[in-house]
């Protein structure tokens, strides 16, 4: 149980930091949100096929009606939070999108308290609401930029809508973690090309197939993220949910938007600030406290000092 935790932590950690490259191979691709998403789940494909037909994978006695409905439930639910985040983008900023979006972490240990019937610990709660603050300040976003968003009604409508579709996003996103959790008899390869299969089917009528790239280097970053931010990252990641708790997919998930700080410095020259610093540490912070079982200890020290 400890070697498959080990190795958990590693594949979800490694996911992560890929995920967090995805939003410079967008960029770079010059390509729209319907054909970067319609690329990643071909490719993908692509990819997943060939890795379940080389290990032997897909066997078909492991299906059964209720197994497949769960995959492609949970490939709906892939594709929809995909579909919402992005939505979301023309209605509020990239920044409290983000924020709104990585709610889910609390949505995903509230989810499994639920599920398993008993409260998420004290301290469970406590490091989610610091790595919240620190995604908070690694987004950089002050409060005079979020009053402006609020200004006049249609500009509040404006922001409602994108708040909703980003938090529509992160539910959706936490729905797809705890259906794949409910599956783990079948191998991540052949979840992930389900899921992938389905999504592309999806999005076919939506593809924009007169502005496709006419440059080799736009193909190549579709590649990569068809390749290795969707094949290779779905396989490790479905991997990862299959073998650790909720809690810490949860707060693991932080790594994030860590990594997209620094890809956005490295790739877009964007400074680094000392609040934004200040941030990672504390994410940092929590995804040890909680990997590690760090306990609180304040119920000890109340009870200390008043005796």
């Amino acid at each position: 149980m400890m070697q498959s935790d080990k190795k958990g932590t590693l594949e979800m950690v490694t996911a992560m930091v890929l995920s967090g490259t995805i939003g410079f191979f967008v960029i770079e691709s010059g390509q729209s949100f319907w054909n970067v998403v319609f690329f990643r789940c071909l490719i993908g494909a692509l990819f997943l096929g060939g890795y379940i037909a080389l290990n032997g994978q897909f066997r078909r006695e492991q299906f059964d009606l209720k197994v497949l409905g769960l995959i492609i439930a949970g490939g709906i639910t892939l594709v929809g939070n995909w579909v919402l985040l992005f939505a979301s983008f023309d209605h509020i900023p990239f920044s409290i999108a983000t924020i709104a979006y990585h709610l889910q972490p609390i949505m995903l240990v509230i989810a499994g308290a639920l599920l398993a019937r008993q409260l998420p610990g004290l301290h469970i709660l406590f490091w989610l609401a610091v790595a919240l603050g620190g995604l908070w300040l690694v987004v950089g976003l002050d409060s005079t930029q979020l009053t402006a968003l609020f200004d006049g009604q249609s500009a509040t409508e404006s922001v409602m809508t994108g708040l909703l579709l980003a938090l529509g996003s992160a539910l959706l996103y936490t729905i797809t973690t705890l259906l794949t959790k409910k599956v783990s008899d079948i191998p991540s390869g052949v979840i992930a090309f389900v899921q992938v299969l389905l999504g592309g089917a999806f999005l076919l009528p939506f593809v924009e197939f007169g502005d496709l790239p006419t440059e080799l280097p736009a193909w190549g970053y579709l590649a990569f993220l068809g390749l290795i931010n969707t094949g290779f990252m779905y396989v490790i990641m479905y991997d990862a949910f299959q073998r650790l708790s909720t809690s810490l997919i949860a707060i693991l998930s932080f790594i994030y938007p860590v990594v997209a700080l620094f890809v956005d410095y490295a790739a877009f020259d964007h400074a680094i600030t000392l609040a934004q610093g200040v941030g990672v540490v504390l994410i940092l912070l929590a995804v040890c406290a909680v990997k590690f079982d760090w306990k609180l200890r304040f119920k000890a020290q109340v009870l200390g000092a008043a005796s």
